[in-house]
């Protein structure tokens, strides 16, 4: 059973999503344009407890800023609130990031470093382009009525995120009734990826197990920039190419993903994924 929960640190709030389970948790983070709520079949698949988080700006969490280090911090200080002691860090594309820089401020924390096509280990030509100030001010008045167009939407999606499939229902029907709350959080988001993009991760203070997750055919964050960069500041790291797989390796092949994250974590899949279905909430 999954619950949606808040928690206050340093005068922000943060929204996420529990689920119960056995054994050292599972903390997942999505990536740009999108929230916690992605990670739910997810979550209700695998035997060790989860705590999604919306990343701030995102979803019901509070605006804070475009520092990814203060994210890291407030990401430290729900986890402290919570009781977790040690964790699986999870992140896909900006969460990859985040959860890169949390790892790197507190090592101890993690048990293993899970990352999904992540930014902040190469050059992101879309991100340099989109977090320009003149083109952040276009989209900034124009996106919250553009995204209530859904062919518009499924097309951005097969150009930029994926590799040949469309935009899943539930994320379509997500990024349109939260398209107004969001930009400010996409707006933040593309300043920390605009960053990244120039000057990425060189090192870390992180030194425990990392696995990655790439697709071949990923237009956001480039496939061999990307696993180079990870190999500078994580030469241990397991890198793993799928085919066939964009940006989006959670929606064009949920079932691999899934077992991915279950043999990474060392994870039981206790019952089958289920995309697209409604998520019980406590």
């Amino acid at each position: 059973m999954l619950s949606a929960e808040e928690v206050e640190v340093s005068g922000t709030t943060l929204s996420f999503r529990q689920s119960s389970g056995r054994g050292n948790p599972i903390v997942m983070l999505h990536g740009l344009m999108d929230s916690a709520e992605s990670w739910d079949p997810f979550a209700r698949s695998l035997s060790r407890p989860t705590f999604s988080f919306d990343l701030p700006g995102f979803g019901e969490s509070e605006v804070a800023g475009d520092d990814l280090d203060l994210w890291a911090h407030l990401l430290l200080e729900a986890l402290d609130e919570l009781g977790v002691e040690t964790a699986y860090l999870l992140g896909h594309s900006l969460g990859g990031a985040l959860a890169t820089a949390t790892a790197d401020l507190s090592p101890g924390l993690v048990r293993k470093l899970l990352l999904i096509a992540p930014a902040g280990f190469g050059r992101l030509p879309l991100a340099q382009i989109l977090g320009r100030p003149e083109v952040e001010f276009i989209l900034g008045r124009t996106a919250p009525e553009a995204m209530r167009f859904r062919p518009l939407l499924n097309l951005a999606y097969r150009g930029f995120f994926s590799y040949a499939s469309d935009l899943p229902d539930e994320l379509r029907e997500r990024l349109i009734e939260g398209r107004e709350t969001m930009v400010p959080g996409i707006r933040q988001g593309m300043h920390v990826l605009r960053r990244l993009s120039i000057k990425p991760f060189s090192a870390s203070d992180y030194r425990g197990p990392v696995a990655v997750l790439l697709g071949r055919h990923d237009h956001m964050v480039p496939l061999r920039p990307t696993s180079n960069g990870v190999s500078r500041v994580f030469p241990e790291a397991r890198v793993t190419e799928v085919d066939e797989v964009g940006h989006h390796p959670q929606a064009e092949k949920p079932d691999l993903t899934l077992r991915w994250i279950a043999e990474q974590t060392e994870s039981r899949i206790v019952e089958p994924l289920m995309l697209g279905s409604p998520s019980p909430l406590a």
